[in-house]
Parts: C-alpha cells; sequence; structure tokens
C-alpha cells in the first residue's frame, strides 16, 4: 500500500501553491482586515511556513477536516460549512494545477514490475476520493491501483481500518502488506496494523531523523524498491 502525495507523486511541486492560493480565497470570503497577520496564522496551522512544510503538521499527513478544523481554531469567527467548502476547493485547484502532478519517478516501470511479481497495488491517502482519483490518473496509473483507500472512505491513517479493508478484499493476511510512505503517520499505520514492512521513503516532507524511528527500510524514493536484478529491498 502506497502513500500519494510525496511518496508517488513530488509534494511541493502542487501542494504548497495550491495551499495558499485556498488561504488567500479564504481571507477575501471573509474579508478580514486584517489578512497579513491572518493569513500568517493560517499557514502556521497547518504547518506552513515560509513556503516549508512541517513534516509534523496536517498539510503533511492531515485530511481535509483536519485543515479545516485548524483553520477554524484561528478565525475570528468559526465557519460551520468549511470543511465542506475545503473539499470542494481542493478539487477545483488539483484539476487548476493539473500540469503541477508530477511522479516522483517513472510509475508506470514500477507498477509494471509490481503487476508482474503478481503484487496487489493499493493506495493509502490522507486525500478525498475524488482527489485522489485525478491525481492518479494525471500519473498515470489509475487502472494500475487495486483499491483506493481515501480519508473519506476510511478512518483516517494511522487507524489500521484502510489495511484491514485492503485486507479484507484481497484475502490477504497483514503479515502480506507493505507500507511505503513519507511521513511517520504511514509508519505508525504499519505498525498499528501489523503489516510486514513499513518503508519510508525521503522523496516528500519526511526526514530520516522521523523515519527511521519506526521504519523498517528508508529508500531515496519507490524507485528503490526493487533492484536492477529484480528483487525487493527486503528479499
Amino acid at each position: 500500500m502506497f502513500d500519494k502525495d510525496g511518496t508517488l507523486l513530488r509534494f511541493s511541486e502542487i501542494w504548497i501553491q495550491i495551499s495558499y492560493e485556498i488561504i488567500d480565497e479564504l481571507l477575501i470570503s471573509i474579508e478580514d482586515k486584517r489578512k497579513t497577520t491572518l493569513k500568517e496564522k493560517l499557514c502556521h496551522s497547518i504547518g506552513l511556513r515560509n513556503g516549508k512544510v512541517d513534516e509534523k503538521g496536517y498539510l503533511a499527513w492531515g485530511t481535509s477536516k483536519d485543515i479545516a478544523e485548524a483553520f477554524n481554531k484561528v478565525l475570528p469567527k468559526e465557519m460551520p460549512h468549511l470543511h465542506q467548502w475545503l473539499s470542494e476547493r481542493l478539487l477545483a485547484k488539483t484539476k487548476e494545477h493539473i500540469d503541477k502532478i508530477k511522479p516522483v519517478c517513472d510509475l508506470s516501470l514500477l507498477f509494471s514490475s509490481l503487476k508482474h511479481k503478481g503484487i496487489i497495488a493499493g493506495i493509502a491517502t490522507a486525500d478525498d476520493y475524488e482527489t485522489t482519483k485525478l491525481c492518479l490518473q494525471q500519473l498515470g496509473i489509475l487502472n494500475e491501483v487495486q483499491f483506493l483507500g481515501t480519508a473519506d472512505l476510511y478512518k483516517k491513517k494511522p487507524y489500521p481500518e484502510v489495511v484491514e479493508e485492503f485486507c479484507k478484499k484481497f484475502h490477504l493476511e497483514k503479515e502480506e502488506v507493505v507500507i511505503v510512505g513519507d511521513t511517520i503517520i504511514d509508519m505508525q499505520l504499519a505498525k498499528n496494523s501489523c503489516a510486514r514492512f513499513g518503508v519510508g521513503v525521503l522523496s516528500g516532507v519526511g526526514s530520516y531523523q522521523e523515519l527511521h524511528q519506526l521504519a523498517h527500510f528508508i529508500i531515496p524514493s519507490v524507485d528503490y524498491l526493487i533492484d536492477g536484478n529484480g528483487r525487493f529491498i527486503w528479499e
């Protein structure tokens, strides 16, 4: 099971810009006169500082609901329908910036290798279903992924529900599953679900210092999952 942002697609290529644009739209909608100060507070509330993403912040691993709740805590007046608005804007912005969705490596080669080995590929992401589907279409791997575990369908990571449902659908044992992701939350998912391995990748927002606490393996990107001899890193 793969995480999506920072694991299969380049995180900073799209999500930092989209986050700034959505925050700007939010500020316009509430017509707050302290926009500069409030913008900074909104950015900091999700772990976005000076164009950099905090690996422990909501932008790195949180759901759209997490981000909406973080925004509501710093807004001058709570917006009860903010989560719905945010989900709609995230999907619209993803469509608007679809050309910025870039793979971290040759994903077609990776997924064709996985298919050749008889591996079932799934996604476990904090994103919503429609946005995830759109991203995978752009990456050209939607038809190669047999399971979409999104935060609007299952309990968010690191709750093990997404792995349990993955196993149930394909009649797998948890020990047959490997979790691949770029944050400590992904590694916690591997631990909580009793997966065989948690593989951390350094292609996203997560640091080696954080990932090595729980990861069984740490690699530069998913490109290193299979070596030149066609063997997985754990073989």
